[in-house]
């Protein structure tokens, strides 16, 4: 099961909004108190069987449940349309349509033809791809590949240079304690050569 790349409570918290039901009428369906059903909706995991029972409350089988994905349901197995994938992707990264087309190097008009596509080819999966900040992988397999945010990438570098500024300072403790106890070394020598020598 692919759960650890999803977070699970917000996936059943955002198949509830689509399905229309809301988390008061879900908790009641499921026997539990509010606070219980919001409780499960911070969740980031959750155990199959929990899982199964609230897919069958809400009328979805657990493999709808793990390919869940924006405005789109992907059932059967069937091949997603690459180019309403392509605008749902637009939609929930809030993306600015003449920057997106910028980056995949194309006029507006022509990522216009894309909506239309139903299957890209290789090379157009890949400039998609690359436009998105997403693998291919992530682009054909919604809910299932973890897709990359740059908020993520942000957090990254944030703790990347938190972390490189403490390895500093940590560094600069190191040779402070060393010197001092360098220098305590002398010390303790020229306090036995002291001792030594007659009155």
């Amino acid at each position: 099961m692919q759960s650890s790349l999803i977070h699970m409570g917000q996936r059943l918290k955002q198949i509830l909004k689509q399905k229309k039901i809301k988390i008061v009428d879900f908790a009641a369906m499921a026997g539990f108190t509010n606070q219980i059903a919001h409780y499960h909706l911070r969740k980031s995991d959750m155990k199959r069987a929990t899982m199964e029972r609230f897919c069958a409350l809400i009328g979805i089988s657990a493999d709808e449940f793990m390919r869940w994905n924006g405005a789109m349901q992907l059932t059967n197995g069937k091949s997603i349309h690459h180019g309403d994938r392509l605008q749902n992707v637009i939609a929930e990264k809030g993306l600015n349509k003449s920057k997106l087309a910028g980056r995949l190097d194309m006029s507006r008009r022509t990522m216009y033809n894309l909506f239309e596509k139903e299957s890209f080819s290789p090379d157009e999966l890949d400039r998609v791809s690359k436009g998105l900040d997403m693998s291919v992988d992530a682009f054909l397999n919604p809910g299932v590949v973890q897709e990359s945010r740059s908020t993520d990438s942000e957090e990254m570098m944030l703790l990347r240079e938190k972390y490189y500024k403490q390895l500093e300072e940590y560094n600069q403790l190191l040779k402070s304690h060393a010197a001092l106890r360098d220098e305590l070394v002398q010390t303790k020598k020229e306090l036995s050569a002291c001792r030594k020598q007659p009155d």
